[in-house]
């Protein structure tokens, strides 16, 4: 059992926690709740425990809507602008944090929601005995199989993906059902376990018998629940039907495809369980006429079939995906593959490359003008570093996933997949060691971690390390390594020598960023050693330059964004985001974001109308793991009610009282005029 309930100690209500993922979160009452073990029977949605409490009011942070059910059915969804007392009744409410699925099941209540800043609270009108419910978001492959270096028997692999899906339905397309697809490992014999079969779903992809395109439709094999099968030509084949793929490009055919039926399907689930309209189904609407009643109610191979009839300029800029991976057209990638694909991304494979490039011991860097410091010792002569440049992938996020280096992409190894389900574990705060290792660069503001809305961070901070003292912190269990310091080819620079990570036989840290030149090398020693993941800079980088980038990853990692989105966000705001690459899975998180997806306001004081009461903002969103694509989003501080979560970027209006409101209540990172700026730090001048 990952999640546990507890009653508080600083006041009266519940403490959740996911033990799994590291999270938690307070559920505060108007009165002492007198937990008890309940029955997880009789919710709506899946439960993993239960608990009874008393309580005549609920509230807790970071909540953007309230979801009222009766009988199974949605009866209302409660908003800041719609949160009317509802009959009295029994009620089932969707009342989740971005930490798990919870749920509170009331009787004889007359229930009301009420939004207080960024807090949410749920009154029951009367004193009440409810029963709060809690599903963990963690997924992990439930099982193994085992696939030679055949073609055929990777494509009985693949086959596979579809039987983590939790339903055929639309609501596939909700992350939170859609689980992980069964781990793969080569073998001398194809071995399938009964528990992940191939589901029976009638739909099949047909591809030659080839790595490149096997890879390049396993993304859509997963979402369809289709089996791949050999074929001279690429295609998808449902209730008799099929739809051609272009085999002179088909990672761009597949693309196309697969974001064609996702859009339907997100615009169809609103004759599921929860019918919530967005901008997709406004946006849709305008196009083309579907009776979405009908549609959701097909097996999935004859809905499929529908969907090839629709036009695809039905769909066509609706949703931008979010998450772009090229692989290697060899089966030492496929152990690779399940991981790439449970993140809902698209594949390349072959990869796809604009370029090569070498980087070499030069100060390319340091061009701002004579007498810039760097973060490397000049007086050692560094080794070229070569890498390819991924061609355009139309995406925020990317990956790499094959023998060279890309530094504009996560680099991920199968082994960093792995250690990222366990990262972090516990219910503790999280631990994060920052090492200034040169005392010219001992710069308060390099970092600003401990500014999470809910979670707590304990942030320990030395100074210049030896190198056994280095080497003893790069031993000792960590949660994150922030290194401010220089780095050689010899290793992270010490008073007293360089460390070479190289020669470190494992490592406790978890996550790390190495913020010091050309780190690359040793933080692929990290990666090897036991580490998930971290950020490492692929060239020179001026000090000044260094000292900022450090102070915004910092921020935008403990604010909940993803690695992918970090480096996406350097790039807007005009840092050297080509000069810092991700080691590890992109979508590995520090913290979870307290609204659930991760979104980026850019504001440009420019283009803001004094004389109108509205502005206008890009907002751009970074969906990974249960806040995936196609999670329900209502941005926050504009006048959009709810969108889908995507990888596309919006121009959203934003009254001017909501602006406010976000300088207020909302301690966040937002773009000002092409520089990362801090909510806290802001007033409404900053914008005129």
């Amino acid at each position: 059992m990952t999640v546990r309930v507890d009653a508080l100690d600083d006041g009266p209500g519940i403490r959740i926690r996911d033990t799994s993922e590291g999270e938690a979160v307070a559920l505060r009452t108007d009165r002492e709740p007198n937990p008890e073990p309940a029955s997880t029977d009789g919710f709506t949605m899946p439960v993993d425990t239960a608990v009874e409490i008393d309580a005549n009011e609920l509230h807790a942070p970071g909540f953007e809507d309230v979801v009222f059910w009766r009988d199974g059915e949605v009866v209302h969804h409660a908003t800041r602008d719609d949160a009317p007392q509802l009959s009295r009744g029994t009620y089932e409410v969707d009342f989740s944090p971005p930490a798990a699925k919870l749920y509170v099941r009331v009787e004889g209540t007359e229930p009301a929601a009420e939004f207080v800043d960024d807090h949410v609270y749920l009154d029951f009108g009367d004193p009440s005995r409810v029963v709060v419910g809690v599903r963990s978001h963690h997924e992990r492959p439930v099982g193994t199989v085992t696939t030679t270096d055949d073609p055929r028997d990777l494509m009985a692999a693949v086959s596979t993906f579809g039987s983590a899906l939790k339903t055929y339905s639309p609501d596939r397309s909700w992350p939170t059902l859609r689980g992980h697809p069964p781990a793969i490992r080569r073998g001398d014999e194809l071995d399938v376990p009964e528990e992940v079969a191939p589901p029976d779903t009638g739909v099949r992809v047909e591809v030659p018998p080839e790595y490149g395109a096997i890879y390049t439709v396993a993304p859509l094999a997963y979402y369809l629940g289709a089996t791949v099968e050999s074929g001279n030509r690429p295609r998808v084949v449902a209730d008799g039907q099929s739809v051609d793929l272009d085999v002179d490009d088909l990672a761009e055919s597949v693309r196309t495809f697969l974001k064609h039926v996702f859009t339907l399907d997100c615009v169809v689930r609103v004759a599921g369980v929860y019918p919530f309209r967005t901008t997709a189904v406004d946006e849709l609407e305008e196009r083309v006429e579907l009776d979405y009643e009908a549609l959701f109610e097909l097996p999935l191979a004859e809905r499929t079939a529908e969907y090839f009839d629709i036009p695809r300029s039905a769909t066509e800029g609706i949703l931008g995906w979010h998450y772009t991976a090229d692989v290697a057209a060899n089966p030492a990638y496929a152990p690779a593959l399940p991981y790439v694909v449970d993140r809902l991304a698209l594949v390349r494979s072959p990869p796809q490359q604009s370029g090569q490039f070498d980087l070499t011991p030069s100060p390319n860097a340091l061009q701002e003008g004579d007498g810039v410091l760097a973060r490397s010792a000049t007086d050692t002569t560094l080794t070229q570093l070569s890498g390819v440049v991924p061609s355009d992938t139309e995406t925020p996020g990317r990956s790499w996933v094959a023998g060279d280096f890309s530094p504009s992409a996560a680099n991920p190894t199968v082994g960093s997949f792995r250690r990222g389900f366990d990262w972090p574990q516990g219910d503790d705060p999280l631990d994060v060691h920052v090492v200034y290792n040169d005392a010219r660069l001992d710069a308060s503001d390099e970092t600003a971690y401990d500014t999470h809305q809910t979670a707590e961070t304990n942030v320990r901070v030395s100074y210049s390390l030896t190198t056994g003292e280095l080497r003893e912190a790069l031993y000792e269990e960590t949660d994150f390594l922030h290194f401010v310091g220089h780095v050689t080819d010899n290793g992270m620079v010490c008073p007293d020598g360089t460390l070479d990570t190289r020669t470190l036989a494992r490592t406790g840290v978890k996550a790390f960023f190495l913020n010091g030149c050309r780190s690359y090398e040793q933080g692929r020693a990290l990666l090897t050693a036991g580490s998930v993941g971290g950020i490492v800079t692929v060239d020179d980088v001026a000090d000044d330059v260094a000292g900022r980038v450090g102070h915004d990853i910092s921020l935008l990692l403990d604010s909940g964004f993803p690695l992918y989105a970090v480096l996406d966000v350097l790039d807007r705001t005009g840092m050297p985001a080509e000069r810092y690459s991700i080691l590890g899975s992109g979508t590995l998180a520090f913290r979870r974001d307290p609204g659930g997806t991760p979104v980026m306001y850019d504001f440009d004081t420019d283009e803001l109308d004094a004389d109108s009461d509205t502005a206008s903002v890009t907002v751009q969103q970074y969906p990974y793991d249960e806040n995936g694509m196609g999670s329900f989003v209502v941005p926050s501080y504009t006048a959009v009610d709810g969108v889908i979560a995507d990888g596309r970027t919006r121009r959203n209006p934003t009254p001017y009282s909501e602006l406010e409101r976000l300088l207020d209540t909302s301690p966040i990172p937002i773009i000002l005029d092409g520089e990362l700026r801090y909510t806290s730090n802001l007033t409404m001048a900053d914008f005129e």
